[in-house]
């Protein structure tokens, strides 16, 4: 503070010294002899003359003191007769030399005496302004001591700012971690559905081409069967027709009519069984089919459950770094104001 207060009163100071001494008032005065020798004349300032002196050094002692512009207001208009006939000679010209001494020395004290009054006047501006230096050096420093508080405050602020992003970003790094370990374990989730769907759907397929295969094979016998059948009720109208010119065959007919019905039941308990096989087959089959459907039902179930946590995550992630360039802004917008108050604090 002293320091400050030096620096600041010095080129004030430095006011009063003039750059060059010939710019300093200079005044030349005559050199005065301190001692006066107007006693060498005529005993006019004798000391140890007696007190019966002579009229004539008494009047010139007196016209000497009369004369004088240190007893006197001013000089005598014109001189005496006596007092002229007394100046006559040596004593009289030192007396008015005396005199131009005297009166170039109240000028020369007058001129002292302005130049004093003008340098009284500028101590008392200086000082004016010396004391307007020093209430402004306390407020400066005042205001000083208030920015550097706020600066302790505003850097305490960012200390904390810069921990809690700190906490931020160790969250937002553990979250990402998170992610990833989802998002991987969704990736081999993902590859074996992929994987057991295709093998089921290979399977699907497979029993597909078989039923169709069997499919075919039944609606061939089928049309086997239909075929004989109806080839056994032609052959059987036939007979029918020539059963009355071939009465001797008879019993033939009728055998052949036994066999006839023999092998239409054992065709249609063929028939009877293929069916009863058919849909039993047809019954594992969709209840093999159910199975795969319901398998990958829940596999579905379950992608959707590790979509909808993806999504969690995904939205927990989104948030968190929202939150965290929300805090960056604010923190820049800190900076931006203290850089603002900083730049503004030696205007004020």
């Amino acid at each position: 503070m002293v320091k400050l207060r030096h620096r600041i009163a010095t080129p004030h100071l430095a006011l009063l010294k003039f750059e060059n001494k010939e710019d300093a008032p200079q005044v030349n005065l005559a050199r005065v002899d301190t001692q006066l020798n107007m006693h060498q004349f005529n005993n006019l300032f004798e000391e140890d003359a007696g007190a019966n002196g002579s009229k004539d050094s008494n009047s010139l002692t007196s016209q000497a003191i009369l004369a004088s512009p240190y007893l006197g207001n001013e000089l005598p208009a014109e001189w005496s007769a006596v007092g002229h006939a007394a100046a006559t000679g040596k004593s009289g010209r030192v007396i008015h030399s005396l005199q131009e001494e005297v009166a170039r020395q109240k000028r020369e004290a007058a001129l002292w005496q302005s130049r004093a009054e003008e340098s009284q006047r500028t101590n008392e501006t200086l000082k004016f302004q010396l004391q307007n230096t020093t209430d402004r050096l306390s407020h400066l420093e005042q205001v000083n001591e208030t920015n550097g508080k706020l600066i302790e405050r505003k850097d305490r602020k960012i200390e904390d700012m810069r921990a809690e992003l700190h906490t931020e970003r160790t969250k937002r790094l553990d979250a990402q971690g998170v992610a990833n370990e989802t998002n991987e374990t969704m990736r081999v989730e993902r590859e074996n559905h992929h994987r057991e769907m295709a093998r089921l759907q290979e399977e699907a397929k497979y029993h597909e081409n078989q039923y169709e295969v069997l499919f075919r094979a039944m609606k061939q016998d089928k049309a086997d069967l239909t075929r004989r059948m109806d080839a056994l009720h032609t052959q059987l109208a036939r007979l029918k027709e020539t059963q009355v010119s071939q009465n001797e065959a008879a019993t033939r007919l009728l055998t052949v009519d036994d066999q006839r019905q023999r092998l239409v039941s054992s065709l249609q308990e063929r028939h009877e069984q293929m069916m009863a096989l058919h849909q039993r087959y047809k019954e594992i089959k969709e209840q093999e089919f159910q199975d795969v459907l319901g398998q990958a039902r829940v596999n579905g179930d379950r992608i959707d459950a590790s979509l909808r946590d993806l999504k969690e995550t995904e939205d927990k992630m989104k948030w968190v770094i929202r939150m965290s360039e929300v805090q960056q802004g604010q923190r820049g917008d800190d900076n931006s104001v203290t850089g603002r108050s900083l730049a503004g604090t030696p205007s004020s």
